[in-house]
């Protein structure tokens, strides 16, 4: 079958290879240099027993290109290779990956340096991905998330894999107490995006080794993962709603001490409206929203309070030695003019 454009998720047997068109957190496009210094586009085969999304879409951009994805999704297929685009950043943790010097620029110019390396099914994989990359709409981007993050999280061996956290419950502490580094007395603290509800507990025990007494609220936009947290935390059951963090009030009007967000819960686009709903509308007076932002160990994004100001936002305080995980806090009313 020849190339064709195709944006429906293929079956899971139906998949022999994937190549993958890259973007990064500045809107570059990423390619890989070949033997001979001429880009190529990531790409390998799907291993058997591997799902091609959740397994091999994780490990071939890690593997040939040093690159961890955030989101995918298919555009186009030729018979059992199916290209996908991806949005990421450079990647230097503990997975197995290359280590390469990303050839990067505007998706055009990528692919005009693919033509010329005499890669034209690859140039034009470009230019089609980066029109699907680019077209995508909020509700897009909202399934493109669930349909990745909620089973790659239901099917996690341990608590922390159903948070979506690789490592063991000491690098957890490790990666995410900076949360509580905010919470300065006692209070109601809601998690948006809560997962299996893990950080939930973990904010109230780290809050109460600290004297403070939290009671913990979780919020995740899918329905499974609410289940899950519901199902790990049965006396907090009325506490877990499923939600989308952009626009979700409680049904009673209640506000929250603190409140926990992270960046990459919305698209791009949509952080200052996230972070405005939030303090607007679910902060209580006098409290504080805890804003968070991971990356990948070595990849090239902003920490939590350099997107905050880059935004226009007030910081009043800011934690986390990594990098890759940082936390930055905002005081009720710090809005600014819209």
């Amino acid at each position: 079958m020849p190339y064709r454009l195709c944006e429906t998720d293929p079956a899971r047997d139906a998949v022999g290879r994937l190549t993958v068109v890259a973007f990064l957190p500045d809107g570059s496009c990423a390619a890989v240099p070949d033997a001979d210094g001429r880009p190529r586009l990531p790409g390998g085969s799907v291993r058997p027993g591997e799902h091609w999304l959740l397994d091999a879409g994780l490990r071939i951009p890690l593997e040939t290109a040093g690159f961890r994805r955030q989101r995918m999704h298919p555009f186009a297929a030729d018979g059992d290779h199916w290209y996908l685009w991806a949005d990421g950043d450079r990647y230097a943790g503990g997975r197995p990956h290359a280590r390469v010097a990303l050839i990067t620029g505007p998706a055009e110019v990528i692919a005009e340096r693919l033509a010329a390396a005499g890669r034209a099914a690859e140039a034009t994989a470009v230019r089609d991905g980066q029109r699907s990359y680019a077209r995508q709409d909020d509700a897009g981007w909202y399934a493109d998330s669930r349909r990745l993050l909620e089973p790659a999280y239901l099917r996690g061996s341990t608590p922390q894999q159903g948070s979506g956290f690789g490592g063991d419950a000491a690098a957890w502490r490790a990666g995410r107490e900076m949360v509580v580094d905010g919470i300065d007395r006692d209070g109601s603290f809601l998690d948006l995006g809560c997962a299996n509800g893990l950080l939930m507990e973990s904010v109230r025990e780290w809050a109460a080794e600290r004297g403070h007494r939290v009671e913990p609220y979780g919020v995740d936009l899918a329905p499974g993962l609410v289940a899950a947290a519901r199902a790990r935390l049965p006396h907090w059951a009325d506490r877990i709603t499923a939600g989308n963090a952009i626009d979700w009030r409680p049904a009673d009007g209640s506000r929250f001490t603190f409140v926990h967000v992270l960046l990459d819960l919305v698209p791009v686009a949509r952080r200052a409206d996230l972070v405005r709903h939030a303090l607007t509308h679910l902060v209580a007076p006098g409290g504080r929203l805890l804003v968070s932002h991971y990356q990948a160990l070595g990849g090239t994004d902003l920490d939590a309070a350099a997107h905050l100001r880059r935004l226009g936002f007030l910081v009043a305080g800011a934690s986390g030695a990594d990098p890759s995980a940082t936390t930055a806090w905002l005081d009720a009313g710090a809005l600014p003019p819209a």
